[in-house]
């Protein structure tokens, strides 16, 4: 008798432990069947709205109101606004150069829209063609080769791995219900380079959270954004008042003088 019991509790307990790892029976079995699903999903041609960015960048936080544009494949603009609305700072790009200013400053910044240069006022370095799909639910995806498919069970999400686990590699995780991506985590080895999570929403999600080295950044809509109104090319294509000097900022690192400010957020 007891011989029998325990044989059907080791019997349970692999049935158990199968099910937690074994993916969805009628569901996709392979990683690339799974990321054509998550990437045919269609994105919003436009989004304007209103959102709250909350960021800590080595240990300082910032809050403050954003009014957000966007429009596929790569412009972006992005205001911080004050409580009645008051633009305080302002930076766009076309997708080739981006602009920045603070109302009452002296200085325009000026530049090609690379990484470095799109994260001077909201901390998320990525450039256009990566921040703009971003925003909307879909994260940059590495080329690589190799896929492999797993089940997370606790998250009850499939889990595609792109790469190797010695070298770059990228997890992206996946609803099975609707296959919207709501996640995904950069590592260099066993190294957490970055990672993006994606809360709420349908076609656009509610909050984005990007954390990387020293930056954790979140960004909330306040109520669900406008999708796939018209947008004016001339909001992507800032121009610097009058009166204020322009300067050109580097897409490289560049250790700045004794005494003077970093040009990095």
């Amino acid at each position: 008798m007891i011989r029998v019991l325990c044989l059907t509790l080791c019997l349970l307990a692999c049935a158990c432990s199968s099910a937690q790892t074994q993916l969805p029976v009628n569901g996709p079995q392979t990683a690339d069947e799974v990321l054509n699903r998550a990437l045919s999903r269609p994105l919003p041609t436009t989004a304007q709205g209103m959102a709250r960015l909350d960021a800590y960048l080595k240990g300082e936080r910032r809050s403050v109101d954003l009014i957000v544009i966007l429009a596929m494949p790569n412009a972006v603009q992005m205001q911080a606004v004050s409580p009645t609305l008051d633009m305080l700072a302002v930076m766009a790009t076309d997708g080739k150069r981006f602009a920045s200013f603070e109302r009452g400053g002296d200085k325009c910044m000026v530049g090609d829209a690379c990484p470095r240069n799109m994260a001077r006022l909201v901390p998320i370095a990525l450039s256009p063609e990566q921040l703009t799909p971003a925003l909307l639910g879909r994260p940059p995806i590495l080329d690589l080769p190799e896929k492999r498919l797993e089940w997370d069970s606790k998250r009850e999400l499939y889990n595609v791995t792109l790469g190797l686990d010695a070298g770059t590699h990228q997890q992206i995780f996946v609803s099975p219900k609707d296959f919207r991506i709501v996640g995904t985590v950069l590592f260099d080895k066993t190294e957490r380079v970055a990672s993006i999570e994606y809360v709420g929403g349908d076609r656009m999600p509610d909050t984005l959270r990007y954390k990387a080295k020293d930056v954790d950044v979140s960004i909330s809509a306040k109520k669900p954004f406008d999708l796939d109104l018209p947008a004016d090319a001339e909001s992507f294509a800032l121009a610097c008042p009058d009166g204020m000097l322009r300067q050109e900022m580097p897409c490289v690192d560049e250790t700045p003088p004794t005494g003077s400010r970093p040009t990095n957020p």
